[in-house]
């Protein structure tokens, strides 16, 4: 029973990502990624905190090495700032659904990675999930740009562009945040650890851009105040609802099944955008869905 708990909630924390994508895709598009993928961060990370208050006992993590703070802090400015830059714009340009397919790839370049520089051995089947993965990404690609779903070719050739630099830097955090977690760090800790590093690297970013108080005036007046009730409610759903599943379903259930399950967004992703954003999907995209996220889920057997 506790199992079957388990994997429901990490189907919900899949749920969860999918509804973040689909509101940081259409706040994006109104008051521009950047400013969505900065402002987020100063929801989520008070809430994280009040998190982590009442998982572990403390506002911040204590007992962390220097190491593990500098490689998980790496982690979240890549992961947090440089990658979710990628993302958010690839959600402005091609869409959520495309999005999140081109970014099934992150976890088998992640497997890569680790095979180059940990010296990490790939199974036959994992090497076929990395095969079978491409060919799912190609197929949604080639399916969308065929029945013109996605534009013309070069505003789809630069969306999916950015989404695979979305992708190779969220690589490169999971390999860095792996490489400073040790069992007696929570992964919670370690999520709190990359949201702060994450929000200094965009406040680095947006003062750089000499958009800092740009960003938050983006939300004032009617509008704004819409766009900002929507960031505020993928914040609660994303970071701290969609956490705290995942951090569950992980003592309920196996770890390669709730690794599977969680990676079912962008399938989610095709009843979500037909019906409640009345967006055409071609079949083909479809069929091109499920095999890249078939070819992910072998990377965890």
């Amino acid at each position: 029973m506790e199992q079957t708990i388990g994997q429901l909630m990490a189907v919900v924390t899949a749920l969860c990502w999918a509804q973040n994508s689909l509101i940081y895709a259409h706040v994006g598009a109104q008051v521009s990624s950047n400013t969505t993928a900065h402002i987020r961060l100063w929801i989520a990370l008070p809430l994280m905190l009040l998190v982590h208050l009442a998982f572990e006992g403390t506002i911040i993590p204590l007992g962390m090495d220097m190491r593990a703070w500098i490689l998980i802090g790496l982690s979240g400015a890549l992961g947090f700032c440089v990658a979710d830059l990628f993302i958010f714009s690839s959600f402005v340009h091609i869409g959520a659904r495309q999005t999140m397919v081109i970014m099934t790839t992150s976890p088998l370049l992640s497997a890569l990675l680790a095979r180059i520089f940990g010296g990490e051995i790939l199974t036959g089947i994992q090497i076929t999930g990395v095969v079978v993965t491409l060919v799912g990404v190609a197929w949604v690609i080639h399916a969308d740009r065929s029945s013109g779903v996605s534009g013309n070719r070069r505003h789809m050739v630069k969306g999916v562009a950015i989404a695979l630099g979305g992708s190779v830097t969220q690589a490169i955090a999971y390999v860095l945040a792996d490489a400073g977690m040790t069992e007696a760090i929570p992964a919670v800790s370690a999520n709190v650890v990359r949201l702060v590093f994450g929000l200094l690297a965009l406040i680095v970013f947006a003062t750089a851009r000499k958009s800092f108080l740009k960003d938050f005036a983006r939300f004032s007046g009617k509008a704004g105040h819409k766009a900002l009730l929507l960031i505020i409610a993928a914040a609660i759903v994303g970071p701290v609802l969609g956490i705290i599943l995942n951090l569950q379903a992980l003592k309920l259930a196996p770890v390669g099944v709730v690794t599977t399950l969680s990676q079912l967004t962008p399938v989610m992703l095709l009843p979500l955008e037909r019906f409640a954003m009345k967006r055409h999907i071609p079949p083909m995209a479809t069929v091109g869905t499920f095999v890249a996220v078939f070819g992910s889920v072998l990377l965890f057997i």
